[in-house]
């Protein structure tokens, strides 16, 4: 009965013991352990950029963009591919799994495109993988729930936003993306224009001459 007794007694001594050292040694590494604002990051992204005169968007899908999603959603590993096409030029985004090697996935997709990069028709094809430890960039977004005006926000953010992170120690640039601008569409009569014997040059110089910019 004596050995049971101090067995029950020691018992929750020795838990309390063993918790309060987790706990110590808990806060000493905590107290330690570094931390990095701009950890090592792996984008499993490839980026394929074309350029092609000034042929029309849709001349561009047809003609390229099309052809080269299909190479690129058979490659090892895509989970998703899409494009951006303008006038003239387009780009590809390949998008990999996590696990993927991104060297060898570069060099299969760079293989695949080989016709594509000896085709007359295209004046640049370009294959780049975006590595974001060398550009330290964040990106913040913003709205609000009473404002639907796309340009508002662009001008809260080109005044006010913009103004206060350029003051920031270590800010090197700030860039506003997204926003909408308004816009004035002319639309011109043609019998308007030879009834007062007017050209659409001399009509866009007279709208260019009168467009100034004031605070």
């Amino acid at each position: 009965m004596k050995k049971l007794s101090e067995f029950s007694v020691a018992n929750p001594v020795t838990i309390y013991m063993l918790m309060l050292g987790v706990m110590l040694l808990g806060y000493i590494s905590f107290d330690r352990v570094g931390m990095d604002l701009l950890p090592d990051l792996n984008n499993p992204r490839l980026f394929v950029e074309i350029k092609a005169g000034e042929r029309p968007p849709d001349e561009m899908e047809k003609q390229f963009v099309n052809n080269i999603e299909s190479i690129a959603i058979r490659q090892k590993k895509v989970v998703n591919v899409s494009s951006v096409s303008q006038v003239g030029s387009a780009q590809i985004t390949v998008e990999y799994a996590w696990d993927a090697d991104m060297d060898e996935s570069f060099l299969n997709l760079q293989k695949s495109l080989t016709t594509f990069m000896q085709n007359d028709d295209l004046d640049e094809l370009l294959l780049t993988q975006h590595d974001p430890n060398t550009a330290p960039v964040m990106q913040i977004g913003f709205s609000h729930k009473e404002v639907s005006d796309m340009d508002d926000l662009r001008r809260v953010a080109e005044n006010y936003v913009r103004n206060e992170l350029i003051r920031l120690e270590g800010i090197a640039a700030v860039e506003i993306i997204g926003g909408e601008k308004k816009e004035v569409q002319v639309v011109i009569d043609p019998l308007q224009l030879k009834a007062h014997q007017l050209s659409l040059s001399a009509v866009s110089q007279r709208i260019r001459a009168s467009n100034i910019n004031a605070s």
